[in-house]
């Protein structure tokens, strides 16, 4: 790899970021905004180059990315991610002292906004309460949830709480049986979704039409790369459902 021969004063900013010990408060700011800090400073160094049209934009384009670099890491990963940059846009034909100029333009602007100083403790200082969590009845009548047009309060709140009863049952049947298979952990979500949708269907319909259904429903899922024998099984195991091939 060809040596990347940087200026003294890109090695002065290199050591800062590697040894100052706290981030910059462009770290985490939103891009557009860590852009508008560093526009007018960059775009003069880029017209006082004598860069012509359409080089420009392509060291405008330098200057995003170094933006974004100061804007999503910091420290050692950050010292590392701006050599890579300068790397990279050398190696695309562009200049070195400008890519280090407008480097060091970038930095002194962004020093300028501070850095984000670690908050102190309070001596003797209780955690905050946690906030209790909002009932499903509590949101409906605070308007947090939409009531279903006909249905009271009362109503919608025993079907939810019905149906979470059932979600419940399907998952304490379905975990056992994924794990005969070895399907654990995020594995079994996607097929407690299926046992979901097979489980109303079951509620809906009955004999043929639930077995056309779940065929149905296995296609679907095994479409969206599922096991077809394990879907198979689940119909099978906890609805008694044959599914048609």
């Amino acid at each position: 790899m060809k040596p990347l021969v940087l200026s003294a004063e890109t090695q002065a900013i290199l050591h800062r970021i590697r040894t100052y010990g706290w981030a910059l408060n462009v770290y985490g700011m939103n891009q557009s905004r860590a852009l508008r800090l560093v526009k007018a400073r960059t775009d003069i160094r880029i017209n006082k180059a004598g860069v012509s049209p359409p080089y420009n934009n392509v060291y405008r384009r330098y200057v995003v990315e170094v933006v974004k670099t100061f804007r999503t890491e910091t420290g050692e990963s950050l010292a590392g991610a701006i050599q890579l940059v300068i790397r990279k846009w050398t190696n695309l034909g562009l200049t070195l002292p400008l890519l280090q100029g407008l480097l060091a333009d970038c930095f002194l602007r962004f020093e300028q906004q501070g850095y984000a100083m670690p908050k102190a403790k309070q001596l003797g200082s209780r955690p905050k309460p946690r906030r209790r969590r909002s009932t499903y009845e509590a949101a409906l009548k605070k308007g947090r949830a939409a009531l279903r047009g006909g249905d009271t309060v009362e109503e919608q709140t025993a079907r939810q709480q019905e149906g979470a009863a059932l979600a419940a049952a399907i998952a304490r049947r379905l975990r056992p049986l994924l794990q005969t298979r070895g399907i654990t952990g995020r594995g079994f979500l996607p097929y407690f979704n299926f046992a979901q949708k097979l489980g109303r269907l079951s509620r809906k319909y009955a004999d043929k039409s639930l077995q056309m259904a779940a065929a149905d429903l296995v296609d679907l899922y095994e479409a969206k790369s599922l096991d077809e024998d394990v879907l198979a099984e689940i119909a099978r195991t906890l609805f008694s459902i044959a599914v048609l091939s």
